[in-house]
């Protein structure tokens, strides 16, 4: 049943016009591995075609060289984000050549981490430090964690959507409210794992040497019987060590504080790694819990977009939070994109709620509460009989369940005075009763098919349905992509000053 205290809220939103002067701002990051026709992680470079991976606008790299990540502009309109980044895929397909996407959140299965190539940027500072980073994280990590795909998802509302809720809305006020947003997304994000999980079985080169409480499923496999999101569980792109931070969200100048002390706190394991190699050449930022801001894992993020080399905390204190970041996210392997129209449509409509429902400020306990849920729903999500805790109380995953549909019923109703087509989009996906991770599990038994057996038939599946569009269509991608490449030029003729004093002076700079 619907809270007295959420109507309230509700309804006073709709009665300052929120939703009638709503204009949200939203885009996607998308990862993928690039694999052969055989399912092995592609040893190619990135295409160059594409552009260059650092100064690209639109594809570039993420930890891997075969990890590609598609980046999308922001868009008023959930439609012409998604026919964009269905563009970009198909962009992306025809400089492959014979090889494909790996459509799954957890990659496809490795003889060993020699065969991941880290990404390379080039010879420019700003290129190595990101190399640097990453042959961090390989160290720390290990490549094999590094390869874990998702979708992250870019939010914001415009200045002028404040104007109803207050009558000068100053960067404090809109700091408070993303972060209120936030706190209420982290308390509800069992909700997303279990309606996007996708995630729910793992090839056992995925746990190469690493320790786990994960069981066999057939002959190489690695599984949860009732798991939505490996990627989000304690195995996947997770670091424990960072929950010594125990950030809350509960004020901004306190989060960008824990973050610094994330980055300047040097953890035992990560000084016995060095910060240099036997050579003198660093192969990590720092070694602290975190080497930089985007080491922090979580489900979701605020952040500040701004110039090559600043630093993200500064921006954040200087500037304040110009979106959220939502990470959480998996690919569903049955959609070429990883994600269609009305999953994002859902998106709008769960942070939506969370933006408007009341969000008290989050205790120790609290943290502790929200970190047991998320461990249940990844790891048992599934099951017909779990309970997540609220307020220290077990509840019924199947009771909070229909309380908050019919609050996200009511948010979709408000919606549509913002955009028709909320209602509908909410229907459609609450219809849906076979969840992604069930239906993989299903899929893979019915056909006697391993995970690696079924993600390479399922990704081929997929491949081929990405038929290349008319030149025509790419002419932006394509100018992009030439552009990228001149600016990367640019960048290597003026390599800077030696790269262990950039190291160093980016690290001054917190």
């Amino acid at each position: 049943m619907t809270s007295d205290e959420f109507k309230l809220s509700l309804k006073t939103h709709q009665e300052k016009g929120f939703f009638k002067n709503l204009k949200i701002f939203r885009g996607i990051e998308r990862e993928s591995l690039r694999v052969t026709q055989e399912g092995k992680i592609s040893q190619n470079n990135h295409p160059k075609n594409l552009g260059s991976p650092l100064t690209s606008k639109d594809i570039t790299t993420d930890f891997a060289e075969a990890l590609v990540e598609l980046v999308t502009p922001t868009f008023e309109s959930p439609k012409e984000l998604f026919e964009h980044l269905a563009l970009l895929h198909k962009f992306l397909y025809s400089h492959m050549g014979e090889e494909i996407l790996w459509n799954f959140s957890m990659p496809c299965a490795f003889q060993s981490e020699q065969e991941i190539k880290i990404a390379e940027y080039g010879e420019s500072n700003s290129g190595m430090l990101k190399h640097i980073y990453r042959k961090g994280l390989r160290l720390r990590y290990g490549s094999i964690m590094q390869c874990v795909s998702g979708i992250h998802y870019n939010f914001s509302l415009s200045k002028d959507s404040w104007n109803s809720l207050c009558d000068n809305p100053d960067q404090k006020f809109i700091n408070n409210k993303y972060l209120e947003t936030i706190r209420n997304i982290k308390r509800n994000f069992w909700f997303v794992l279990e309606r996007l999980g996708a995630s729910p079985i793992a090839h056992g080169s995925y746990l190469l040497n690493r320790k786990h409480s994960l069981a066999k499923h057939g002959q190489n496999d690695l599984f949860l019987p009732n798991a939505t999101s490996l990627r989000m569980s304690d195995v996947g792109y997770q670091s424990n060590v960072q929950n010594a931070l125990k950030i809350n969200y509960n004020n901004l100048d306190e989060f960008i504080d824990a973050v610094i002390k994330g980055i300047k706190t040097p953890v035992e394991n990560f000084e016995d790694i060095g910060l240099h190699d036997k050579h003198g050449v660093p192969q990590q930022i720092s070694t602290g819990i975190l080497q930089i801001e985007n080491e922090l894992y979580d489900t979701v993020r605020p952040k500040r977009s701004g110039p090559s080399g600043s630093r993200p905390a500064t921006l954040l204190k200087n500037e304040g939070i110009e979106y959220l970041e939502l990470r959480g996210i998996d690919i569903n392997p049955f959609i070429p994109e990883g994600i269609d129209e009305n999953k994002i449509k859902l998106l709008d409509i769960f942070i939506m709620h969370s933006l408007i429902s009341k969000s008290p400020q989050v205790s120790e306990e609290e943290i502790e509460e929200i970190r047991t849920n998320q461990k249940t729903m990844v790891e048992n999500g599934r099951s017909k009989d779990i309970k997540l805790k609220q307020n220290g109380i077990s509840v019924p995953l199947a009771e909070l369940k229909k309380s908050f549909h019919e609050e996200l019923t009511q948010v979709a109703t408000a919606m549509d005075e913002y955009c028709p087509g909320y209602s509908n989009a909410l229907s459609a996906e609450m219809s849906v009763n076979v969840m992604p991770s069930e239906k993989i599990m299903n899929e893979m038994e019915s056909q006697n098919l391993s995970f690696q057996e079924y993600g390479l038939i399922q990704s081929k599946k997929i491949a081929m349905k990405q038929t290349s569009s008319a030149d025509e269509d790419f002419l932006k991608f394509i100018h992009n992509a030439e552009k990228s490449i001149k600016d990367l030029k640019n960048l290597n003729e003026n390599p800077g000053i030696d790269i262990n004093k950039y190291v160093e002076l980016y690290n001054s700079k917190i």
